[in-house]
């Protein structure tokens, strides 16, 4: 386990809310100078905490749904399992793929123009693993709430703030926007010289063409990917069933102000309620349970989990959509 000083954790946190904050930010923010910062974080990155630096492009914007798969699998040897995982981090429209503990043994989330595409997808995968498959069940991500590790920090240096993706409203782009949005995605911290190199740009242009992603709210943020275990976390994906639907805001509120809690999904065919959040421990964990069936006595019918145990991919945009051939022009 690695052992995060409180600069460390301020600096993990402050890229975690916004991971394109330049080092003089950084410094700051921290009270270190440059070189410190810029030393702790290529410590960080070379132990393997910080994995990437990820933009949080809104799918939505582009006309994909999200679709997540669970699946619990049987009959499988340790190579088997692996060949799975494989089977959907090589497919294109597969965006997120990780090993769970609980009911769940594999998830994987696609972003998919359509049901029948998602479908075509999920065919392929059971003619070649269908004996290995003891259940499965799919959720239609509605929104997707992320929220900030404010378990990093102390309270007053918490941030709140909510990003939601899952917007509807058409955005009509050209092959420069999806250029960007390609090397951006999984690259957060490229400097704009960089950009303009790839994009053969001016600075200028880039930074214009950057802006106007973020202000037209396809580009809706900027996180890291974060080996949480080495920290001694946990990861919990927790599902309410409700007795009474009318605690949905209150339930929304107070997750939203727990610092251990980083996500909610809000879904079609899936649970009432939806979050997950990062622990320390399963006794942590079940304290907080236990918290909230305190705050909402006989409203929460029951509850179930699964713990994130490995992932394998993670990315925010289709990259099926970014090897398009098919642009659509966009007018500046």
């Amino acid at each position: 386990m690695y052992k995060l000083d409180q600069k460390n954790r301020r600096i993990v946190f402050e890229l975690d809310r916004n991971s394109r904050q330049s080092i003089n930010e950084l410094a700051s923010i921290t009270k270190l100078s440059r070189d410190v910062v810029s030393y702790r974080m290529k410590q960080l990155e070379k132990a393997g905490i910080i994995q990437k630096y990820i933009a949080v492009i809104d799918y939505g914007r582009f006309s994909y749904q999200f679709i997540r798969l669970y699946v619990g699998l049987q009959n499988t040897t340790p190579e088997i399992e692996e060949n799975i995982a494989r089977f959907f981090v090589e497919e294109k429209h597969c965006q997120i793929v990780f090993r769970s503990s609980g009911r769940h043994d594999l998830v994987a989330g696609f972003l998919v123009k359509s049901l029948a595409e998602y479908q075509q997808i999920y065919d392929r995968f059971l003619q070649q693993f269908r004996a290995h498959v003891a259940h499965r069940f799919i959720s239609l991500f509605l929104s997707y709430h992320h929220f900030c590790r404010n378990y990093l920090v102390d309270k007053k240096q918490q941030d709140h703030s909510i990003i939601i993706t899952g917007n509807q409203d058409t955005f009509v782009y050209d092959e420069k926007d999806l250029q960007l949005l390609n090397i951006i995605k999984e690259n957060a911290r490229i400097t704009l010289l960089d950009l303009a190199h790839e994009l053969k740009m001016t600075p200028a242009g880039v930074k214009y063409k950057l802006r106007s992603l973020e202000k037209q709210k396809v580009i809706l943020g900027y996180k890291i990917l974060l080996d949480f275990s080495q920290l001694g976390y946990q990861y919990f994906k927790i599902d309410l069933e409700l007795e009474d639907l009318s605690i949905i805001p209150a339930l929304a509120q107070y997750i939203l102000q727990h610092p251990n809690i980083i996500y909610r999904e809000i879904t079609l065919g899936g649970s009432d309620f939806e979050f997950d959040g990062e622990f320390k421990n399963d006794l942590e964990f079940y304290q907080f349970m236990d918290e909230l069936k305190k705050l909402f006595p006989q409203k929460i019918r029951h509850y179930s989990f699964y713990q994130a145990l490995k992932i394998y991919k993670y990315s925010y945009f289709p990259e099926e959509f970014l090897n398009s051939k098919t642009k659509k022009p966009q007018k500046h």
